[in-house]
């Protein structure tokens, strides 16, 4: 029988969270669900697991890949090899409920034409900082122009793992090959070519943030940045009536683009040259404009880190570590 939920596992060299993903995603209640499992050119024993689990159970689909090409192609060879209507995308060193996937299909029931339900999630911190949520909206089921708004306001966040996907869908987007947070060029295509949007304002989803985790490393951002501005753009100018210069739109580039290349500008690893440089392009597209909407937008944590990245990087460092306690 087909299954109704595909859970999409990307993996790369994380043999020791893997069986226990495995286990918990089968052990989803109260709806039927496939596993595909993608292994993207691992080098430990995550091959060997993920092999292991479909010779003994029907319902996962291993699909190994010859070498490593980034998150967003493996996601995309997923999408490709599931066979459910809906899929759900994982991460194997999270976490997540034995009833997720039936609370987020049965979100995505109440209208026919539902094509992407938004759920809330919980995000902790093996560093012992507080853990925090992200909250889906409290707002009935919108259409895809006003959840793509959403998302450049930030009411509604990039991540893949607290949202159920059209498997429709997800073939007709493109699979940005950003190195880090390729989710979010994912979300932003499929959340404006949705019919409707549907809000799940429960915790379907823990991330969890490890010091090994892309989000807490020194990566070099710069070229994924430009990659994910490129698609949201487009993006914006594609929606009816387009959404190109609102102030939406422009909240969405200083506080994602402008203000997280200078955050990587600061604190990843460049040389002292490439910094510079970064510096000198990122540092002058913080004008009185983008403070009046930062402003408007009642955004004050943002706005400190406007005003000290533009006057003072050595006060901008010291808002940053304030911020990340």
């Amino acid at each position: 029988m087909t299954a109704l939920v595909s859970v999409v596992l990307p993996v790369f060299d994380d043999e020791a969270h893997l069986e226990d993903a495995v286990e918990r995603v089968l052990a989803q209640r109260g709806v039927d669900v496939e596993l595909v499992i993608v292994d993207d050119g691992s080098s430990d024993g995550s091959r060997v697991i993920a092999q292991a689990a479909a010779d003994r159970d029907p319902r996962v689909v291993f699909r190994p890949l010859a070498e490593n090409g980034g998150v967003a192609r493996a996601r995309r060879h997923g999408v490709e090899a599931a066979s459910g209507t809906w899929v759900w995308f994982v991460d194997s060193d999270d976490a997540w409920p034995s009833d997720a996937a039936a609370r987020l299909v049965a979100a995505a029931a109440q209208g026919a034409d539902t094509d992407v339900v938004v759920a809330a999630a919980d995000v902790t911190h093996a560093s012992g900082r507080a853990p925090s949520r992200h909250l889906a909206p409290s707002s009935p089921p919108v259409d895809g122009r006003e959840a793509f708004r959403l998302l450049l306001t930030g009411d509604v966040t990039g991540h893949l793992w607290n949202k159920l996907f059209r498997r429709e869908l997800l073939l007709g987007i493109e699979f940005t090959p950003a190195r880090v947070q390729s989710d979010l060029a994912m979300t932003a295509q499929s959340l404006a070519a949705a019919r409707r949007v549907a809000f799940l304002p429960e915790t379907v989803y823990e991330y969890r943030i490890r010091s090994s985790s892309i989000i807490t490393s020194r990566s070099r951002r710069a070229e994924s940045l430009e990659l994910i501005a490129g698609v949201v753009d487009r993006v914006a100018a594609t929606v009816q009536p387009p959404l190109t210069g609102t102030d939406e739109h422009r909240y969405f580039v200083v506080r994602y683009l402008t203000l997280s290349g200078i955050k990587d500008a600061v604190t990843g690893a460049w040389s002292d040259e490439e910094r510079a440089g970064l510096l000198r392009r990122l540092r002058p597209r913080l004008g009185p404009r983008e403070f009046a909407l930062l402003a408007r937008r009642r955004d004050a944590k943002r706005l400190a880190l406007a005003a000290t990245a533009r006057t003072s990087l050595r006060a901008y460092r010291k808002v940053l570590a304030a911020g990340n306690r």
